[in-house]
């Protein structure tokens, strides 16, 4: 049985995001039950990516930007029994007209309206906007739209919002299965620091505004900050560096993997509030693994109402008020458990792998057995 995954990234080679997090932890589930996987993503050649790479035992094909625009060849290489993609693209389109009698399954992780894109566009960099019509042909073109509406199946890892974003998008009649995000959790419960401590956790890139966190750092000299990623603008990451890297309550450890070993877990297992203060997001991967580790948020946004159950929801940009709402009384701590609760009860590991095997055994019509085979896998 052989799985494709497609995505624009795989949290490798330099490319960071929730995309690629999810689709390296999706394929390392998938690895460990038996499923020979492979990935196409566009190749990170400045990041030492080559044509073919192994990855977790995953088989990764880095396509070139013709390639990932243009060809479908690549996919008849592969000869997958089922194309995956981990977010619609043009390159979903092509995997169906190369090999159209295949399952393909789209999950929808962020789905995007015009407005979604122009809000990117006002906080893009300037490369980023002059690529505008390439990202509009990736992502966003008529081909793309007829990739969902033509999938064997359509998923979504948030069970409510996101369901009517891809409804308002794809169209009224797509019913979109729920799938949570492969979430790593150990078993423990965390320790939490001594001292009040505050995390961002992504990219720094302009529409995260990450110095809305930083601004936040210089009010609060008694609590830690602690902001863990980078920018892919080189410039704009060493301006952030060298504006904010000296304030004396904030640490800048850089990016993180969750992949690593001591990793990210480290940081959320030691925090109390993760701070969030993005212009807009799908359903963040940093929520859900945030509260899997009793952590409370502190969001401008809301999806599944998870800031207002489970932390603050940052409503008129008072991001001061609601840090001192969530440290009074220890409230950040009711909240988080509240969260870890929650996420632990459907967000991990095992839920999420269990229930793509389930519905590729569905879609393929068990004809080989397949779901006996790995119902009972550890």
């Amino acid at each position: 049985m052989r799985v494709c995954l497609i995505s624009n990234q795989i949290a490798a080679w330099g490319k960071i995001g929730g995309f690629g997090t999810a689709t390296r932890a999706l394929g390392h589930g998938l690895v460990k039950r038996g499923i020979d996987v492979h990935a196409v993503v566009p190749r990170r050649s400045a990041g030492g990516q080559g044509r073919v790479e192994y990855l977790d035992g995953i088989v990764v094909h880095g396509t070139s930007p013709m390639e990932t625009l243009f060809s479908g060849r690549i996919f008849r290489e592969i000869n997958a029994d089922i194309h995956h993609s981990q977010e619609p693209t043009i390159a979903s389109r092509l995997a169906q007209k190369a090999l159209p009698g295949r399952i393909h399954v789209v999950t929808c992780r962020d789905p995007r309206a015009w407005e979604d894109h122009f809000i990117e566009l006002r906080h893009a960099s300037l490369k980023r906007r002059l690529m505008a019509p390439v990202t509009w042909y990736y992502e966003a073109s008529p081909w793309v739209k007829d990739a969902v509406r033509t999938a064997d199946a359509v998923l979504s890892p948030a069970p409510a919002v996101l369901d009517r974003r891809i409804r308002k998008l794809y169209g009224e009649d797509i019913a979109s299965e729920f799938v949570p995000y492969p979430i790593d959790l150990s078993g423990e419960l965390p320790r939490k620091a001594v001292r009040p401590t505050v995390l961002f956790v992504g990219r720094f890139d302009r529409r995260k505004r990450i110095e809305t966190f930083f601004r936040l750092a210089s009010r609060f000299p008694d609590v830690e900050f602690i902001a863990v990623g980078r920018a892919h603008e080189v410039a704009y990451d060493r301006q952030l560096r060298k504006k904010y890297g000296d304030l004396p309550n904030v640490w800048l450890p850089g990016f993180v993997s969750r992949f690593d070993r001591p990793g990210l877990a480290e940081f959320y297992k030691r925090a109390w509030i993760l701070v969030n203060t993005s212009v807009r997001e799908g359903l963040p991967y940093t929520f859900l693994e945030a509260l899997g580790y009793g952590v409370a948020l502190l969001s401008c946004l809301d999806p599944e109402s998870f800031s207002s159950r489970f932390g603050y929801f940052v409503k008129d940009g008072d991001f001061e008020g609601g840090l001192k709402y969530l440290l009074r009384d220890d409230r950040w701590r009711i909240l988080g458990e509240s969260g870890m609760n929650f996420v632990r009860s459907t967000w991990d590991d095992r839920s999420c792998i269990d229930r793509h095997l389930e519905i590729y055994a569905r879609l393929l019509g068990d004809a080989t057995g397949f779901c006996d085979a790995h119902a009972t896998t550890p």
